[in-house]
């Protein structure tokens, strides 16, 4: 998780985040995410930060407390279960043990989500442009894939979504963070258009389609084997999983 920034109006946004404002202070805040996109941004981060924590680690609570905890609170002189004191302990553990269970799962809730987030942005800004929507166009698709192949490492396929009224119009090479990634292009009559992020699934897990929708950006997500997935547009979510669907489709064909 990114440390805030050191200074009172990163707190004020943090203590929003968390409902510890209220009246004037609070009001002010409203107006001001209102007008501004970014901090908004950050609030709904760490608000979705919160509520995956939340998730992961209070099922923990309703647990027996470890044999290894009570041994070792024994031995303090005076000792004695409090509820303030094992809620005090659970939470060691848990904190210790967090960095643990975040580093072990490969594309876990807050790292998909921020795979996600990369793929509606690079949406969002080459989708609009005319001339330069694509680094190579479709007529040269053999180039392309052989390329962005290498670039990677895994074999691609641009799928057809023809039957959907989607052409392909071309694609070019991202970053997925510090790894290399693969944007392709689509563009229906009406001239909306979709893009598909690929980039290598480190540890080939896998998950289930999930669905985001951020600014009017629709996507949808998924990791499969080798690859991790971002499909996205100004559509529904319906339109969304069901090009999903023809997506994985090519890929397992």
């Amino acid at each position: 998780m990114t440390e805030p920034a050191n200074n009172s109006e990163d707190w004020s946004l943090h203590a929003y985040a968390d409902g510890e404002i209220a009246g004037q202070e609070c009001r002010a805040l409203d107006e001001r995410l209102a007008t501004d996109p970014e901090a908004r941004a950050k609030v709904e981060a760490w608000r979705r930060q919160k509520s995956w924590l939340k998730e992961a680690f209070d099922p923990a609570l309703d647990e027996t407390v470890p044999p290894q905890i009570k041994a070792a609170l024994r031995h303090r002189r005076g000792f004695s279960f409090s509820p303030a004191a094992i809620a005090a302990a659970l939470a060691l553990l848990l904190i210790g043990g967090a960095a643990g269970w975040f580093g072990s799962q490969q594309m876990n809730p807050p790292k998909a989500m921020e795979f996600a987030d990369l793929a509606i942005e690079a949406h969002e800004i080459y989708s609009r442009e005319s001339r330069h929507a694509v680094e190579v166009a479709a007529n040269d698709s053999e180039h392309l894939t052989t390329w962005l192949s290498k670039r990677v490492g895994q074999k691609l396929v641009i799928p057809d979504l023809s039957a959907r009224g989607y052409s392909f119009m071309g694609g070019r090479l991202l970053a997925a963070g510090d790894q290399p990634a693969a944007q392709f292009m689509y563009e229906d009559q009406a001239k909306r258009r979709i893009t598909i992020f690929l980039t290598a699934n480190a540890g080939g897990r896998e998950s289930k389609f999930l669905v985001v929708e951020k600014q009017g950006v629709t996507a949808c997500y998924w990791l499969d084997g080798p690859l991790g997935f971002v499909i996205a547009g100004e559509t529904s979510r319906d339109d969304i999983v069901s090009l999903a669907h023809l997506v994985y489709q090519s890929f397992e064909s």
